[in-house]
């Protein structure tokens, strides 16, 4: 954990929400934060660190800027105009770069636990009964948007999508997957309250972490992995920190996945297969079959009414 713990929000014009966003990150996470507008702003001993959140062209920072170079502390500027309209990996990657310039050695918070305590993180506190990561590659996007027309929304599921792509593409996916007009489909971004009947799409370029007040957080990923997202360490992550995970496998033609599911099977956890017959490409879930870990093959009509009929 960073050293810095009192920081200092200064807002010019009217405090916007890219710059309240983040002072919810930091209070979420133990640091002390002032907000102070940029007309009435006076240097505070007790303040390590100031953001400055720009909105207005016309009003001159410069001698607030060096009342606070004279002062000794450290100065971060947030353009409010284009963190506003942030989403997705794009804006996770906007608060790893504010957290940096705060402190350089600032993992992007919280690093992941090695392991879960039993009342650490307690999902059906939050009306989830069970977790779905729902893997795919060439071929997944359709088959997983029919895979979610079957549901309310009002079961006791969360999904997690993990389907390989690249950064560019993440805005684009999620708008396809929103398609099947059932189930919401969220970019994870740091903050994100996780809800039941909802789906979350994993970012490339980092990792979710469940946090014990029910909201995600996102870190770094491993900078080896063998894919974009990387459904092996998905899997890994998350059973890491929630007790029980289970595994749809859709259309893709990968080797990413299998280990995955090894260790989602070893772990306890329901593995479900789209069946060849209807895929794009099988070679994951051909796999997966081959080892004799899918409880079920089917459609993926057919493998959503196998999840609501073990609801029941």
């Amino acid at each position: 954990m960073s050293e810095v713990k009192n920081i200092g929000l200064i807002h010019v014009g009217e405090p916007q929400p890219s710059a309240l966003y983040l002072a919810d990150q930091l209070e979420a996470n133990d640091y002390q934060v002032s907000e102070t507008d940029a007309t009435d702003f006076a240097v505070d001993n007790n303040v390590d660190t100031y953001v400055i959140n720009l909105s207005e062209d016309d009003f001159d920072i410069e001698p607030m800027v060096h009342e606070l170079t004279d002062a000794g502390v450290k100065i971060v500027f947030n353009d409010t105009q284009v963190s506003n309209d942030l989403v997705g990996w794009n804006k996770n990657r906007w608060l790893r770069h504010i957290l940096h310039k705060i402190d350089d050695k600032h993992d992007l918070l919280p690093a992941l636990r090695a392991s879960i305590e039993d009342d650490d993180l307690d999902l059906s506190a939050m009306g989830i009964e069970q977790v779905w990561v729902l893997a795919a590659s060439i071929g997944g996007p359709e088959a997983i948007v029919r895979f979610l027309s079957e549901f309310n929304a009002d079961e006791p599921l969360l999904f997690i999508i993990v389907q390989h792509m690249d950064s560019e593409f993440v805005g684009m996916m999620a708008k396809q997957l929103q398609k099947n007009n059932q189930i919401e489909v969220k970019l994870a971004t740091s903050g994100l309250p996780v809800k039941a009947g909802e789906a979350l799409l994993i970012p490339v370029d980092e990792s979710i972490v469940f946090q014990p007040d029910g909201r995600l957080a996102v870190k770094d990923v491993n900078s080896h992995r063998t894919a974009t997202p990387c459904i092996d360490d998905v899997c890994a992550d998350l059973i890491s920190q929630l007790k029980s995970i289970n595994l749809a496998v859709f259309s893709g033609m990968a080797s990413d996945g299998v280990i995955g599911a090894t260790n989602v099977f070893d772990n306890g956890g329901t593995i479900i297969t789209q069946s060849a017959e209807s895929s794009v490409v099988s070679s994951i879930s051909d796999e997966v079959r081959t080892r004799k870990m899918s409880r079920f093959d089917g459609t993926p009509s057919e493998m959503a009414e196998y999840i609501k009929e073990r609801l029941k």
